[in-house]
């Protein structure tokens, strides 16, 4: 018992700092950026149908899946155009594999939180040397470049799931 109440804290501390995980972002001009997080609960009803639903997350557990959703919002009186947005992925926490999500954006991953590219391009180098194509779980950031002006007042959301290791 004593075991799992470790492992339950441990969930939790460690969603607690991915969740204070900072958004990187470039843009011309004032943009204001919130993050959330929802936890992924399934439920299933009497006729068999499933319905997935996302809530304040409370606990955290292993295999939990997490839904993060970063909101950017244009608060000046110009259009801002040239917007980016980096993520990191917490290493608590594996990619799903096709979740990121962002309309007018163009969407690359990073195994290494520095360089970008179509997840199709990444590649993953061990100490022998072998390289090999990356999987979502090689994966340790997310780059989002907004495709359009940003006009003043409107308001942009881009998504991704990720799983509690």
């Amino acid at each position: 018992m004593k075991n799992i109440k470790q492992k339950m804290a441990a969930g939790l501390m460690i969603f607690v700092m991915a969740m204070m995980t900072s958004v990187e972002a470039y843009a011309e001009g004032a943009i204001r950026f919130s993050n959330n997080a929802f936890k992924q609960v399934i439920s299933k009803s009497a006729d068999g149908s499933t319905t997935f639903d996302y809530v304040e997350p409370g606990l955290v557990l292993p295999d939990d899946v997490i839904l993060y959703e970063i909101v950017f919002e244009n608060i000046s009186d110009q259009e801002v155009s040239n917007i980016v947005v980096n993520n990191p992925i917490a290493n608590n926490s594996t990619y799903r594999d096709r979740s990121a999500t962002g309309d007018s954006t163009t969407i690359t991953f990073s195994v290494d939180g520095e360089n970008f590219a179509s997840a199709d391009a990444l590649t993953v180098k061990d100490k022998t040397g072998k390289i090999w194509k990356a999987k979502p779980e090689d994966y340790k950031a997310i780059r989002w470049i907004y495709t359009k002006p940003l006009k003043p007042g409107e308001k942009g959301k881009v998504t991704y799931k990720t799983t509690i290791k």
